[in-house]
């Protein structure tokens, strides 16, 4: 394997390290509030996700030949990412999570009244159904009695 192939190899699995890190980032900051349960099945997804992306690279850059300097590699790249901009990165992250918050909340105060007029709308079929139906049943009722109160005369012989 040529040193140009090697440095490629490198660079991303670098890569493939800082994204690790924006990924555990962003799980530390959606995890935050959570239960243990929940914590422990984002962690699990996390892993498996990161186990998988690993492989994809892997297998796409060097058909899975295990080499050192990848995993090292990788390894410096999470690290440096810790070292130098997670705490930037996780500042961001909380900001976004905390304006999404707010955004959403906002909608939903705005659309309150919408809702109010929207189940109103939704009554009317509703009603119209339940009219509907009940004629149905009397109408069943009244065809039933005129068949039950019918009697059937055997012929005279």
């Amino acid at each position: 394997m040529s040193l140009a192939i090697q440095g490629l190899i490198f660079a991303v699995m670098f890569s493939v390290g800082v994204f690790v890190g924006l990924w555990g980032d962003l799980l530390r900051v959606v995890t935050r509030k959570g239960n243990n349960i929940t914590k422990a099945i984002a962690d699990l997804l996390f892993w498996a996700s990161i186990i998988c992306l690993v492989f994809a690279v892997l297998m796409q850059l060097n058909f899975l030949e295990l080499r050192l300097y990848a995993f090292v590699s990788m390894g410096l790249g999470v690290f440096l990412y810790f070292h130098f901009l997670s705490a930037i990165t996780l500042k961001f992250y909380q900001w976004a999570f905390e304006t999404g918050l707010k955004v959403l909340k906002w909608l939903w105060r705005i659309t309150l009244p919408l809702r109010a007029v929207l189940r109103a709308i939704a009554a009317i079929p509703d009603i119209i159904n339940l009219l509907f139906l009940s004629l149905a049943s009397v109408i069943l009722l009244k065809a039933k009695e005129l068949v039950s109160s019918r009697k059937d005369y055997p012929p005279a012989t």
